[in-house]
């Protein structure tokens, strides 16, 4: 039977570090260590087929772009013809021939409203030579900063700016690289440098953010209704805050909701723990759309991926999906508040275990997250490692990556 494809789905953010579109890329089982992909017309025609029939284009992109690589081949062969042309950008990959067939096709692209990419760019005088026909039909030009000095990175901006092509960095892993490239006048930005926090040294989680995990793990073990009020009971601030919340659409209601079991009832425990998600990631810096943020997004689809891995895995341990849960979604406060793990932790109540996790990654969780981090990064030997040792098959991994991409749009 053949398992379902997953997605390695990469933002791409716009100068205010907001996200502007996803690139889509195809992997393959990773059960064996011929994990490579066949052909670039088989990656992208699976990327397409996965999106568009098991996924859906909406839960996975919601209303941003969707980058995705093109071979000649599939320029060539119309493949991309019965797409949305404000859905999809099409990446021209760095190692396709161009000659007179290639540009009638981009031509044909460009005519049906579509947005083309150059992937991969090397500034340099042969890449240039052979680009310079597609130049009057591309949107975007991507610019890897590893593969090009800093000088090249900065003239190509220059240059592709003069002809009013958007140009975009790729690789970019820290803030420092990321302001360099701001500077340099860059539009766009590709990798996780937002996950990658400058940390103040002493900085402490606050009282609320502390309560808020408190209640959050508590949430992922099924409490009774009276233990969640109990545990409401101790944080009056998180409580009179849920009340202002639900009294904030009182047209609705005959009468004022006055105190938290009421609360609990009238919003349900699902939407308990979403209104805290986004109470956490609500803070000043994130402006008043923490869900378009790629930090919320991260955090968010990466707990539930945890969480769905867990119950794969858990054996006879109840409690590991609820402490994956939260590892996932405490793995990226650090660079929500600028506070290092450890002082997150101390007043977090996690548990050795979810500390050693988050810290060293090690134990299963560790494991866990050591996975999440991979399937993000695209990391496919690593992903393979891991699965043979949580003795875990591909097809179990690609449900569980599609199923959180899932969740967090309905979310």
């Amino acid at each position: 039977m053949h398992s379902l494809a997953y997605l390695a789905r990469q933002p791409i953010l716009d100068r205010d570090g907001k996200i502007y579109a996803y690139e889509l890329l195809f992997r393959d089982s990773p059960s064996s260590d011929t994990a490579v992909i066949a052909s670039d017309v088989l990656a992208t025609a699976q990327v397409l087929e996965n999106v568009l029939n098991n996924i859906g284009l909406p839960k996975l992109i919601g209303e941003h772009k969707a980058f995705i690589n093109c071979s000649r081949d599939m320029l060539l062969d119309n493949v991309f013809g019965l797409l949305n042309p404000r859905c999809f950008v099409l990446e021209i990959l760095e190692d396709v021939e161009v000659d007179d067939s290639l540009v009638k096709a981009v031509m044909r692209y460009k005519g049906r409203g579509f947005e083309l990419a150059l992937d991969d760019f090397i500034y340099n005088e042969d890449f240039i030579k052979r680009c310079e026909p597609l130049f009057p039909y591309v949107s975007y030009v991507k610019m890897d900063i590893v593969d090009n000095s800093e000088e090249a990175l900065a003239e190509a901006a220059k240059f592709f700016k003069a002809k009013d092509i958007k140009i975009l960095a790729e690789k970019v892993e820290t803030k420092a690289c990321f302001k360099k490239c701001l500077a340099a006048g860059y539009d766009y930005f590709q990798g996780f440098f937002f996950a990658k926090p400058e940390l103040v040294t002493g900085k402490k989680i606050d009282a609320t953010s502390a309560a808020i995990l408190r209640i959050l793990l508590l949430l992922r073990t099924h409490p009774s209704l009276d233990e969640l009020c109990d545990c409401f009971s101790e944080y009056s601030d998180v409580a009179q805050n849920l009340l202002r919340f639900v009294n904030s659409d009182a047209q609705y209601r005959s009468q004022k909701i006055l105190n938290v079991r009421d609360a609990i009832v009238w919003i349900g425990m699902r939407n308990i723990q979403e209104w805290l998600m986004l109470m956490l990631y609500a803070r000043p810096e994130m402006g008043m759309t923490p869900q378009s943020s790629p930090l919320f997004q991260n955090a968010s689809h990466r707990a539930k991926f945890l969480e769905l891995i867990a119950r794969v895995v858990r054996g006879t341990d109840d409690d590991l999906p609820a402490k994956a849960f939260m590892v996932g979604l405490i793995s990226r406060m650090d660079a929500l508040i600028g506070a290092p793990l450890e002082s997150i932790l101390t007043d977090s109540h996690a548990d050795e275990e979810m500390k050693q996790a988050l810290l060293q990654r090690t134990g299963r969780l560790g494991d866990l997250l050591r996975l999440a981090d991979a399937v993000e990064q695209d990391d496919q030997s690593t992903i393979l490692a891991i699965l043979k040792d949580l003795n875990m098959s591909s097809t179990l991994l690609n449900r569980c990556v599609n199923d959180a991409y899932t969740w967090a749009h309905e979310r």
